[in-house]
């Protein structure tokens, strides 16, 4: 699996002498570079000892739109938290530090809006005193009274603080000096000046939990899993199953078991990382592709993009609401046998498609040795439909033929010193059991320790 996280601007290499580390010594001459230098190593240092930790770690942590802006025909924030792909981080609450709106144009079409911030260039201004929209500084300065926070307190000084200089802008019009971090996308603006926004992008997210999509996408996945899970528990509790289609309904739904503790975990958290989501849920696929896709592979392979979720979640999403949904046919369908009169039995079809789609067998015990019950039971035994059982009985005539099996069919539960015959469904009889109350059985003779079982195999 490839993972693509390449922010969409990287930052300019230098010569490292950004990132060194100062030298304090005694006497030495203190100037604003010292500190300045400080800064940058200590930033340098946090942002390479963690991004190793995440490889994927630039995007919003959460954001909020502000909607009446859109009404206006603008894109404006009122809160933002979140790290640029240069490792910067940022908090955005008040209206001092959130970026300007960003209008517009009435013939937008498609139109992908970011949130920018100038890249750190060594030996460039990092910092301007006065706004210029030509620069390329990364904060400007303002000043702010600050309280002191002793105990002994000498009253609010003034202070020069750096805010970021952040933009919404169009990514048809993002420099090479910027980096940035996509919020959403404009469909069109509305003649009434309103803003359509796509519903299916997602920006990227440090916390999967914090986008109402992926959110979304995390309950509607634990309550497919809870459905299918209830469906397959009680399939299994059904009497007269067993077989390779039991062991296979166990398997799967152990599988969907194990991922449901890992959905009901992310449900609960609501901080899980969406690369973390999406390699478990492509595990997922793959995993369900064994039951439900005809190849028993995996037929949709995604790559996860932190700059495109929803390129990434959608076709992971459709597959595993593919796999969920499908339902699987139980291969082999117990036929109950009801004993009406002395040595007469009557088997009711549950569904008449199976008189089309499946093969029946019948399993025989009897307290006999094995080749006399292979022998015996083809000839003593008639089946036809209920209404023409007792002609076939009374006149000798010849019901659906039996063909013996050497093994157990492995769809159906092996007994021991059990015999297993096929009937013929080819039979011009077998025909008329669509119009049939049933399938009767009628044995002649002395067969001591006579059981019986019917099955519909399909397949």
């Amino acid at each position: 699996m490839k993972h693509s996280t390449a922010p969409l601007n990287l930052p300019l290499k230098d010569s490292g002498a950004s990132r060194s580390k100062v030298v304090w010594s005694e006497g030495m001459y203190l100037r604003p570079q010292h500190f300045q230098q400080f800064e940058r190593y200590v930033e340098s240092y946090v942002q390479l000892r963690c991004r190793g930790l995440q490889r994927a770690f630039w995007g919003f942590t959460s954001v909020e739109i502000d909607h009446d802006a859109l009404a206006l025909g603008k894109v404006s924030l009122t809160m933002a938290q979140g790290v640029f792909p240069d490792g910067t981080p940022f908090l955005l609450t008040g209206p001092d530090e959130l970026p300007a709106p960003l209008d517009i144009p009435v013939d937008a079409k498609d139109q992908l809006v970011l949130l920018a911030l100038p890249l750190r260039r060594p030996g460039g201004e990092d910092t301007i005193f006065e706004e210029r929209a030509d620069s390329l500084a990364r904060y400007s300065a303002y000043v702010r009274e600050i309280v002191d926070g002793n105990a002994v307190a000498l009253g609010p000084a003034s202070v020069q603080i750096a805010r970021a200089r952040l933009r919404l802008v169009p990514a048809s019009e993002l420099g090479s000096e910027w980096q940035a971090i996509g919020l959403l996308r404009v469909v069109e603006r509305r003649s009434d000046n309103h803003l359509v926004l796509d519903k299916h992008y997602i920006p990227p997210m440090l916390i999967a939990g914090q986008h109402p999509l992926l959110a979304g996408y995390i309950r509607e996945l634990h309550g497919l899993l809870e459905q299918r899970g209830d469906a397959l528990a009680n399939r299994l509790s059904r009497p007269g199953r067993g077989g390779v289609a039991e062991v296979a309904d166990f398997l799967l739904l152990a599988l969907i078991n194990r991922a449901q503790a890992d959905t009901s975990h992310e449900h609960e958290l609501g901080e899980v990382h969406p690369e973390s989501l999406f390699q478990q849920w492509l595990r997922l696929a793959f995993d369900l592709a064994t039951y439900t896709s005809h190849e028993r592979r995996p037929t949709v392979r995604p790559a996860y993009r932190h700059d495109d979720l929803q390129g990434s979640f959608s076709p992971l999403m459709a597959e595993l609401r593919r796999a969920l949904s499908t339902v699987l046919e139980q291969n082999a369908v117990a036929i109950e046998l009801q004993e009406r009169a002395h040595r007469v039995w009557v088997a009711r079809i549950p569904s008449p498609e199976l008189l089309h789609s499946a093969g029946f067998v019948l399993a025989v015990h009897a307290d006999l040795p094995a080749e006399t019950v292979r022998a015996r039971f083809p000839a003593q035994i008639k089946i036809g439909p209920a209404e023409r059982l007792a002609d076939l009985v009374n006149l000798h005539l010849p019901g659906i033929a039996l063909r013996t099996l050497p093994v157990a069919p492995r769809q159906i539960p092996y007994h021991a010193s059990y015999h297993y015959f096929e009937l013929d469904t080819g039979a011009e009889l077998w025909k008329q059991l669509e119009k049939s109350s049933g399938l009767a059985l009628h044995v002649a003779g002395d067969l001591p320790g006579l059981t019986m079982e019917c099955w519909a195999i399909r397949g």
